[in-house]
């Protein structure tokens, strides 16, 4: 991200502040408290953008809100002052798994990805639509179910490569 994307993007954050505060305020962050855990989410925000690995999806406001909610929740339960609960979203127990956690999300996105379109369509089709194997197989053609069977465990195995290796797979990674 360059200097001038960064300063613009900081500047659409900091005109939507009145909104920020009235969001932490009506969580019972107080108001002296309010200007401080705005500038840790943006400091924190900022971080994360010079992050490669990155991937931002979902507006920055949204992002810097619920990052400005939990680090409120955080400070607060410390303090043992009584929570105003935002049951829209589920406060994990602390800032760091919930980043870990994203971070793991991105990576199984990301291995995802790199495989090939028939990969990916019988991994979805299994994991994410339910479908038995007999029906993958009739839907993609295969000769039998054993044939989707073991074409799904080779394009998992590829999954869990990519998602483990650091660097860029190189032209020879399986694309089926």
């Amino acid at each position: 991200m360059s200097e001038g994307e960064r300063k613009n993007d900081l500047k659409l954050l900091y005109r939507k502040w009145k909104e920020f505060k009235r969001y932490l305020k009506s969580i019972g962050c107080p108001d002296q408290e309010v200007e401080d855990v705005f500038q840790e989410a943006l400091v924190i925000y900022s971080r994360r953008r010079e992050d490669p690995n990155f991937v931002l999806t979902v507006d920055a406001f949204h992002y810097v809100k619920n990052v400005g909610k939990f680090l409120w929740y955080n400070q607060a339960r410390k303090r043992k002052i009584d929570l105003v609960f935002d049951d829209s979203f589920e406060v994990p127990e602390t800032s760091n798994e919930f980043l870990e956690k994203e971070m793991k999300l991105r990576k199984v996105e990301s291995a995802l990805e790199k495989l090939g379109a028939q990969c990916r369509n019988v991994i979805n089709s299994f994991y994410g639509l339910g479908m038995s194997m007999r029906e993958i197989s009739l839907k993609f053609g295969f000769r039998n179910e054993t044939v989707a069977k073991a074409l799904k465990y080779r394009c998992l195995q590829k999954a869990k490569e990519f998602a483990l290796q650091t660097s860029e797979p190189n032209q020879n990674d399986l694309k089926a």
